[in-house]
């Protein structure tokens, strides 16, 4: 049986700073570290930080270099079973397994729609990011990174390497966010760049459903 996630979902969450509905390219427009004495609690960070990613996947998507060519959908296998919420998005064209049944989020930057799954845990939160990658299928795995740590508060690029993720080019990396662990991987097939996003006061508290999330990812096909 799934977990509960937290209760305060009832509205998508806003981060510090960013009005509703706001959708910039160039990142939230919060200073780059929390000030001291500042108002974002320990362990609350993550919900406002995965979200945060949202506002700059637009303008990453449509300014970056090609990474890779003729990239084709993933697995055909079906998740395998683990306890916690299957997800079918057939918006974002993916199944998943996440801890909890996700709050869906949508922004819209321009003409591009980038939607996020965010699942909310006390402690700590994980998702997935989707964002159409151009007609011309310009992106950069390596861009994707830097963007996306830099536009979450204080966030910055602890270490990252290359992978193979589902037969494709990916970009994973370790992060810090206001001091806090996090982790993103990065990865496009075909038309869509995915953003996985694990957030939390330790990196023990969102391993697990990370590692279950990024194993138990599919591509929903046509």
């Amino acid at each position: 049986m799934a977990r509960q996630c937290s209760s305060d979902h009832d509205a998508a969450p806003s981060p510090p700073g960013i009005p509703p509905g706001r959708a910039a390219a160039t990142g939230p427009p919060w200073p780059g570290h929390g000030a001291p004495g500042g108002t974002h609690p320990r362990g609350r960070i993550a919900a406002w930080a995965i979200v945060a990613g949202i506002v700059l996947v637009a303008g990453c998507v449509t300014g970056c270099t090609t990474a890779a060519a003729g990239l084709h959908a993933g697995s055909r296998h079906s998740p395998r079973p683990a306890p916690g919420y299957l997800l079918t998005a057939g918006d974002a064209r993916f199944t998943a397994i996440f801890p909890c049944k996700p709050l869906r989020i949508e922004k819209t930057a321009g003409t591009t729609s980038v939607i996020v799954y965010l699942a909310d845990l006390p402690g700590y939160a994980v998702g997935i990011i989707r964002a159409p990658v151009p007609a011309s299928g310009s992106f950069s795995l390596d861009r994707a990174v830097n963007v996306t740590a830099s536009a979450l508060p204080g966030g910055e690029v602890v270490s990252r390497h290359s992978i193979t993720y589902h037969g494709q080019p990916a970009e994973d990396a370790v992060v810090s966010v206001l001091g806090e662990p996090g982790q993103i991987l990065v990865v496009a097939f075909g038309s869509s760049a995915y953003i996985f996003e694990g957030f939390g006061s330790t990196a023990a508290s969102f391993a697990h459903d990370y590692t279950v999330l990024l194993d138990s990812f599919r591509l929903l096909h046509p």
